[in-house]
């Protein structure tokens, strides 16, 4: 390809590489163009949707992380133990609503008036009926919102040779203060609730088995996007393979120089937002 820019026919795929040298790979064609206009919408909406995981999962990280550090300490009672434990919860539980809320509006958008129209919530309904927890925290979450905090008791204790750790919730004391324990009919019976078990969890049911099934759902635009920018660049690493993968929209003469437009879409689409889907045919 003819390294004067001002010969170039936009859109082309280019190597940029430090300190910003460019290089035109090659012309893209018409339908090339179009295929980039709409796999950008797609990855962009596709990574913003499935940023709320990986939310959810740095959510978790912290609440996990924090209850390690528990076990290193070996003082007294500390309120500030409390307020982190009710604080992280929160944080956690409000990321999950989000991405239930938000995924149920895009499932909206793209199947109203199909027969797949009831599907996300027919699949949220088989969680919650084979996982207690997961019912029991749909509740807690709404709980959160309007009524109180999650922890209802903690505890730390500390002996020569261990240090043990509860942090529970009282069903009587829950159903007390809220009514509507709807998908968990949660009764006083339960007792004192292990939060640790039960938020672990809950956290596999929404990571895995709800990541599993968007994605699975979501894949065929997201896996055609994928495969049209990764062969793209590959092009460019074949020839650079430290150069960055980009696509010149546009060029502007300024005196002696140019100035360059860019479009950067990811060169591995379904490893920035956390998926991997394997083909086994």
């Amino acid at each position: 390809m003819s390294p004067d820019p001002t010969s170039w026919q936009f859109p082309v795929l280019a190597a940029v590489s430090a300190p910003f040298h460019i290089q035109g790979i090659r012309e893209l064609s018409a339908e090339e163009q179009s295929k980039i206009d709409s796999f950008t919408k797609v990855s962009v909406d596709a990574r913003n949707r499935f940023k709320l995981f990986t939310i959810l999962q740095k959510n978790y990280d912290d609440w996990t992380k924090y209850i390690q550090s528990l076990f290193t300490q070996d003082d007294g009672f500390n309120e500030d133990e409390m307020v982190n434990l009710d604080r992280l919860q929160l944080n956690y539980l409000s990321s999950a609503k989000s991405l239930l809320d938000q995924f149920r509006q895009h499932w909206i958008q793209v199947y109203r008036n199909t027969d797949k129209a009831s599907e996300y919530d027919e699949f949220l309904k088989t969680l919650e009926n084979n996982s207690w927890a997961f019912a029991f925290f749909q509740d807690l979450r709404n709980f959160t919102q309007h009524c109180g905090l999650p922890t209802g008791n903690y505890s730390r204790n500390v002996n020569i040779n261990s240090i043990n750790i509860r942090i529970e919730a009282d069903s009587a004391w829950l159903m007390a203060h809220y009514a509507r324990w709807d998908k968990s009919k949660l009764s006083a019976d339960r007792g004192k609730l292990n939060l640790l078990e039960l938020l672990r969890e809950y956290h596999q049911y929404l990571h895995q088995y709800l990541g599993s099934f968007l994605a699975h759902e979501f894949a065929p635009a997201l896996l055609e996007a994928h495969n049209f920018f990764s062969g793209l660049a590959r092009e460019v690493y074949d020839v650079h393979p430290k150069a960055a993968f980009k696509i010149i929209t546009s060029i502007i003469r300024n005196g002696n120089s140019f100035n360059f437009e860019f479009k950067t879409p990811p060169a591995n689409l379904l490893g920035s937002i956390g998926i991997t889907i394997t083909n086994n045919g």
